[in-house]
């Protein structure tokens, strides 16, 4: 339950997280509640060029720009031109 009076809209830190032996990791149940991420929902995994971290990523935001690719015939002369 969110407690009243607590804004959580500009909220970017969510608490810690532990690495599993298997691997796996738990997200708080607060920003689980605030992006809406429920029981099976899937991610795509992007390390961070830094090294400083991982990035998760909807898979349907993936989805979506997978389409974009698809839909335009030009998108590998932009990006080999540097989007130009």
């Amino acid at each position: 339950m969110v407690k009243k009076g607590i804004c959580t809209h500009e909220r970017i830190f969510y608490g810690m997280i532990t690495v599993s032996e298997k691997g796996q990791i738990a997200l708080p149940v607060e920003i689980r509640r605030d992006l809406n991420i429920d029981t099976g929902d899937r991610f795509l995994v992007v390390k961070r060029r830094d090294n400083g971290g991982i990035v998760l990523l909807r898979q349907n935001i993936m989805d979506n720009i997978i389409e974009k690719i698809q839909d335009d015939d030009n998108f590998l002369n932009k990006i080999n031109k540097g989007g130009k």
